[in-house]
């Protein structure tokens, strides 16, 4: 994929960084990666990017559910190798999903020509 460039706020600082999704789509949890460089850090970023919450099934989908509506900044994403930290993660994601979201596309407002 193509790398594109985000600008995160850590502990009152800009860093200027790039972030490239790895995923075409995303895992059965609805995280995918991307390879983030923040400066001289690099690791390997796990984004929850679905859009609304998934529909409970079994007890703990039910408790997830709950966490994810209620607490929604508790399972944003994560880090592989924790070369960022938690509140960095958390920046991070906020960053992919804004950039995500003024990229969206609708396929009511696209005309097709087949």
């Amino acid at each position: 994929m193509v790398p594109f460039n985000l600008e995160f706020e850590f502990e009152g600082g800009h860093v200027a960084g790039t972030a490239e999704q790895l995923d075409q789509l995303a895992d059965t949890a609805g995280f995918m990666r991307y390879q983030v460089i923040a400066g001289e850090r690099r690791s390997v970023v796990c984004v929850n990017i679905e859009e609304g919450p998934r529909q409970p099934v079994t007890a703990r989908d039910a408790e997830d559910h709950y966490e994810a509506v209620h607490y929604p900044e508790h399972d944003p994403g994560f880090s592989e190798d924790d070369v960022f930290t938690a509140e960095e993660v958390g920046v991070i994601v906020t960053a992919i999903r804004a950039y995500n979201d003024s990229r969206m596309l609708k396929f009511d407002q696209m005309n097709f020509d087949f």
